[in-house]
This record gives C-alpha cells, sequence and structure tokens, in this order.
C-alpha cells in the first residue's frame, strides 16, 4: 500500500525524467494567446489537463471567438508549442474567465493538492485539472481529479484561483473530527501553533497532572502499568 509522502518523491522524480518541459496552466495560455490574437486573455472560457504528473503533457484552451457570437475554438499546447486547433460545437457552459485574477497556477494547485492528500490518507499518482469560472462574475475556479492506477479515482477538489483556497472536498479527502484536532493543537515537544494551542497545552499538562494525583489518592500508586490510561489531547 502506497503512503501519501513517499509518492509526493515519486511524483517529483517522475517530472524530472518523464514530464521535463511540461508546461503549467500559465505557459499554456501564454502561447495559445499567440493563435488566436493578443485579446484572447479576455475570451478565454475553459483550460484543462490530463493525467498530470504533476504538469499534463497537453493543455487544451477553449476560447471564444471575438464578437458577439457563440462561437469557440479549441487550441492544443505541448511543451511550449501549438499542436491542434479545432472548432466546438457546442461552448463549455460558465462565463469567460477574469485571468487577471488567477494567482495560482498549475504547480501551486498541485501543491495544495498534494498537501490535502497527504492529510487525508489519500494516494494518487497523477490529477486531472481543469479551470473554469465559478460564477457569472467569471472567478476562477480549479477543479482537480486525484487518480492511483488505470482508472482508480481517489478524490477531488474545488480550488479558488485567486486566493489558493479550498472550496470543496469530496468524501476521501474531506478530514475527520480526529484530523481537525490534530491539525488545531500541537504535541507535548513540537512548537506552539498558536495562543490558544499554548492554554490547551498548558491546560492539558495541568489535567494529566491532577488524574495521576487522583489515581494516587484511590490507591492506585505512580506505575504506568497501575495507572488508568491519561486522556490524550
Amino acid at each position: 500500500m502506497k503512503t501519501p509522502l513517499p509518492l509526493t518523491a515519486v511524483a517529483f522524480a517522475l517530472c524530472a525524467s518523464v514530464s521535463f518541459g511540461a508546461d503549467t496552466a500559465y505557459s499554456a495560455l501564454r502561447v495559445a494567446s499567440t493563435k488566436v490574437g493578443r485579446d484572447s486573455q479576455n475570451r478565454v472560457i475553459e483550460l484543462s489537463g490530463k493525467g498530470g504528473s504533476p504538469q499534463p503533457f497537453i493543455w487544451r484552451v477553449v476560447v471564444a471567438d471575438s464578437g458577439n457570437g457563440n462561437g469557440c475554438q479549441e487550441v492544443e499546447v505541448q511543451r511550449g508549442r501549438i499542436v491542434g486547433q479545432r472548432r466546438l460545437a457546442f461552448a463549455p457552459a460558465g462565463a469567460r474567465l477574469s485571468l487577471s485574477a488567477i494567482q495560482l497556477d498549475s504547480d501551486g494547485v498541485f501543491t495544495v493538492a498534494n498537501g490535502e492528500a497527504i492529510r487525508a490518507g489519500v494516494t494518487f499518482d497523477r490529477l486531472d485539472y481543469t479551470l473554469t469560472s465559478n460564477n457569472q462574475a467569471g472567478l476562477p475556479m480549479w477543479k482537480v481529479d486525484l487518480f492511483d492506477g488505470p482508472s482508480n479515482k481517489t478524490g477531488s477538489l474545488k480550488i479558488a484561483a485567486d486566493t489558493a483556497a479550498v472550496l470543496e472536498r469530496s468524501p476521501e479527502l474531506a478530514l475527520t473530527e480526529e484530523q481537525k484536532r490534530a491539525a488545531r493543537w500541537s504535541k507535548p515537544g513540537q512548537e506552539y501553533r498558536s495562543v490558544p494551542d499554548f492554554f490547551h497545552r498548558m491546560w492539558k499538562r495541568t489535567e494529566k497532572t491532577g488524574y495521576k494525583l487522583k489515581n494516587w489518592a484511590n490507591g492506585y500508586g505512580w506505575t504506568a502499568d497501575q495507572n488508568p490510561p491519561i486522556p490524550e489531547n
């Protein structure tokens, strides 16, 4: 059974040999704009790429035609070059993207997704990316699907492209109450994470001392094998 942390090292090692030269989303958008005109940054509807490890080999950029028509075209970008272009019969749903609002490139999306997978104990070996608008105002949003093996989908995320905030997690990536508590409170020997964390540690130390004194007063003594278990954080 693979674990998320070693997978991270494997993914980056593969990146160096297999995905060398793969474009990030920003790079693909710049290349696509050379084909469909400088004003294309105002006409992008969707950007997608499949099988990223961490970056996909091909990005597909859907751009609306200039003017008020409903036509659009899809441009395929691979390693800094346009390798395909075709017209689409139907435009994807959603407003045109506000590219100036995008602060999170696809390499940052991978970092967010990998961190979420580690926290949830989920493994993956590739990602499918889709950048689209979150609402009619054109606020950009990443949708990321995680896969492990030929067809095993292990989770999905929606991430705000302007703030990098995780907007939605699939059940596989949702944190349990225990995981949320572990993320909030530090353990003895670790650095304090916040002022409330400091007081929480102090309270737990006092509580455990009082618990031991109570056990001693009740005749349990001080040895570990005689003391009932002390409550954890």
